[in-house]
């Protein structure tokens, strides 16, 4: 039996499209796996999609099982069902664990500088020749996967495999073009219906760069008005974790993300790392960036 999941403290519609999404292609080869995740869904995982039929499982523990790691590489945030020594495969595109899982696991750990985990699986139905067999919710899935991963194609980590991708999944479920909007105004939607619970739901701790806070928020959202109205709420939410923290706002009407703070030593960290400046307690960018963007910023600064 195969157990395909993800990280521990919440998962994206990266993780949860490609975690189902790669089950169902297993299935499609008559190998028998499960998706599965003891962790919070995030709300880039919208009603309409948690409505769908194709959804996670149960899980289980059994002596014949299997790991497959999807979207995450480091362990200490593997979903907490995962028996390291049974991984048998991992696929990621987050940075800096490459070495480690080629080592230990070959050809069968795929890190790669992509937009989307779920474009490296829609490329895996092409390879079995079994991109006809996929059902329509499997494809918007992984369309808004890729949406929200590559901020609609704005992101600087996005690359023509997600474009090329994503025009695929168009082709399944007959796209108009009009997905990308409907997409964003739902998880803007939930977003807003529980400010409180989608900042923590989408708040990573423990950074450790010398050009970055302790703490980065991120939210995306298909209009930030109504955000910008409720910074208190979110002053209030990030100072329960560290006094040194930001939010990364991204607008994709704009097309730029706002980096907020309140705290003037994290304003100097980030003036020096993205040469922008702050007014009052927001810095605006003039593009997007995904917070996986702003710690690789950091990373090179730092060498």
């Amino acid at each position: 039996m195969k157990i395909i999941t993800s990280g521990s403290k919440y998962i994206d519609i990266d993780a949860y499209a490609s975690c189902i999404a790669y089950r169902e292609l297993f299935k499609l080869k008559g190998i028998e796996a499960i998706s599965v995740s003891t962790s919070k869904l995030n709300e880039s995982i919208t009603k309409q999609i948690l409505e769908f039929k194709q959804s996670l499982d149960s899980y289980q523990e059994s002596e014949e099982q299997e790991f497959i790691i999807l979207d995450v590489s480091e362990e200490i945030y593997f979903d907490t069902i995962v028996k390291k020594d049974k991984i048998v495969e991992l696929i990621d595109h987050h940075p800096g664990f490459e070495t480690v899982w080629k080592e230990k696991l070959g050809e069968k750990a795929q890190i790669e500088t992509i937009g989307a985990v779920a474009t490296i699986i829609l490329e895996k139905y092409q390879e079995e020749h079994l991109l006809n067999k996929m059902e329509k919710e499997v494809a918007y899935m992984l369309m808004a996967a890729i949406l929200d991963n590559t901020l609609n194609f704005k992101a600087k980590i996005t690359s023509n495999r997600d474009i090329m991708a994503y025009q695929k999944l168009q082709k399944i479920v007959s796209d108009n073009g009009r997905y990308c909007e409907r997409y964003f105004l739902e998880c803007q939607e939930m977003i807003e219906h529980d400010l409180i619970n989608s900042i923590q739901n989408d708040t990573k701790v423990g950074i450790h760069h010398q050009l970055l806070p302790n703490v980065i928020a991120q939210l995306t959202v298909w209009d930030k008005t109504n955000i910008m109205k409720q910074l208190e709420i979110i002053y209030q939410v990030l100072d329960r974790y560290d006094k040194n923290w930001i939010m990364n706002l991204i607008c994709i009407k704009d097309a730029k993300s706002y980096i907020i703070s309140k705290h003037e030593k994290v304003k100097m960290q980030m003036q020096k790392l993205m040469h922008h400046t702050f007014n009052g307690n927001i810095m605006e960018l003039p593009e997007v960036w995904l917070r996986k963007e702003l710690i690789k910023e950091a990373i090179i600064n730092e060498k």
